[in-house]
């Protein structure tokens, strides 16, 4: 062999040599996954009240007492030894309401006598005032109080040989007829508004997830947790009780929801007050597939550049752990292998937008780049991957709560039960991690009544 064919052999081994060396420079490397953590408990829901208002007119009440009323009211003592009094219902009793009372006004003919004398008949109006309360067995009871006579009265009359006063005579004689109007009145109230029938209806139809919109598949799922009576009200001559049925209300998008062990009726708790605000929880959920095909336009096949060398994402995939998301990187060029890197998710409701931050290498795969190239761990890839996982879910949210509004509308619970919603705002919550999917959790404020039809 001569001295040119010698050189030329040494070159072609040494350029294989280097070719070597090259290839053992980019010998895959794969790094362990992440530590797996435990997910966070979904974000506890804010109770809503559900108002069942239940109203009438003091017209009606009116009409029923006078329905009812008997004509003899009262015939018996008058207080005064020896003297009977009759009382005869004369005309319609009226039935006024303010400042939380009822008023009744009763026109009557009162009848004295005395032994064989007896007065003519006196024309009065008695008036009674009525407060309403509920007791613990779910009935309404009447307290009522005499309040006087709509007429002027003699100071003194005579029955035979007997002078007396008729005003301490008609007072004396109106607690039997207060009691006679208290029990109707209150009997009447009672069937004008039975509460413990219609409350455990509507109870016992809240506790059954409704389909709201079939094409979507939303759900409205409820978990009655209380009964709340606010006291009775009067005014412009109109009778309202309000009932609250204190719940938690979510909206559900996929199967129908399983229905919870039913809940006897509670007790009635009666309150002063209770917030009317219907407010329902709801995700907007983004599932890792999801995510992972918009974001695959982005970084699938893109090359990176760090100090000189560059790599290409071959394939990524997400997932979700503890509290982060997990993005899983494999690359091909400078630095091939699977990589881990963490990054925690963000909302934020004044633009809608979805992003990441704190972007970073995992543990795991920070302590193999750290031995086989550093250079790595300074490149760009994380800020890159932080740009490409943005995205805006203004459209999502909007279709999101048209959905809630128009669903909420007018949904039958059972017969004759309605529940009529208005959602007036989105309100953001949290975000949850989840194994398959990312969840914001939104809430809906607006207003509702169960309305019985």
């Amino acid at each position: 062999m001569t001295s040119r064919e010698r050189t030329l052999s040494l070159v072609l081994l040494l350029l294989f040599a280097l070719t070597v060396c090259s290839c053992a420079g980019v010998t895959p490397l794969t790094a362990g996954r992440p530590q797996e953590e435990a997910f966070r408990p979904a974000l506890k829901m804010e109770t809503s009240t559900l108002n069942i208002p239940l109203e009438t007119s003091t017209d009606d009440l009116a009409r029923v007492l006078n329905q009812t009323v008997r004509t003899d009211l009262y015939k018996g003592s008058s207080g005064t030894r020896g003297m009977t009094a009759e009382v005869m219902r004369s005309a319609l009793i009226v039935v006024t309401a303010a400042d939380n009372y009822l008023y009744v006004t009763l026109p009557v003919n009162l009848k004295l006598s005395y032994g064989i004398f007896e007065t003519p008949v006196i024309p009065l109006r008695i008036k009674f005032r009525i407060k309403a309360a509920i007791t613990p067995d779910w009935r309404i009871h009447a307290e009522i109080s005499y309040q006087g006579l709509g007429d002027l009265l003699a100071e003194d009359l005579r029955i035979g040989p007997l002078s007396f006063k008729p005003r301490s005579i008609v007072e004396g004689i109106t607690q039997p007829v207060q009691k006679i109007l208290s029990d109707l009145i209150a009997q009447k109230i009672n069937e004008t508004f039975p509460l413990k029938m219609q409350i455990a209806k509507a109870w016992n139809a809240l506790q059954k997830p409704v389909l709201l919109d079939k094409e979507y598949r939303a759900w409205l799922k409820l978990s009655p947790q209380a009964v709340m009576m606010y006291p009775l009200t009067t005014a412009n001559n109109r009778v309202k009780l309000s009932v609250g049925i204190s719940t938690f209300a979510e909206l559900v998008v996929g199967p129908e929801p399983a229905a919870p062990t039913p809940r006897p009726l509670p007790d009635l708790r009666p309150v002063n007050t209770f917030d009317t605000t219907f407010r329902i929880a709801l995700n907007a959920d983004l599932f890792y597939r999801e995510l992972r095909g918009i974001a695959s336009t982005r970084l699938l096949g893109k090359k990176f550049d760090s100090d000189g060398r560059s790599i290409t994402i071959k394939d990524f995939d997400l997932y979700g752990n503890g509290d982060k998301i997990v993005v899983k990187l494999e690359t091909i060029g400078a630095l091939e292998g699977v990589f881990y890197l963490t990054a925690r998710p963000l909302f934020n409701p004044q633009t809608n937008m979805f992003s990441v931050e704190d972007v970073d290498f995992d543990m795991k795969t920070e302590n193999l780049l750290h031995q086989s190239a550093d250079w790595f761990l300074h490149g760009t890839i994380r800020s890159m991957i932080q740009e490409k996982l943005n995205l805006d879910l203004t459209v999502r949210l909007e279709q999101t709560r048209q959905m809630a509004g128009k669903a909420l509308a007018r949904v039958p619970l059972t017969d004759y039960i309605f529940l009529r919603g208005e959602v007036k705002n989105l309100t953001f919550k949290e975000v949850i991690v989840q194994q398959e999917k990312i969840s914001i959790r939104i809430c809906t404020d607006g207003e509702s009544a169960m309305v019985f039809q």
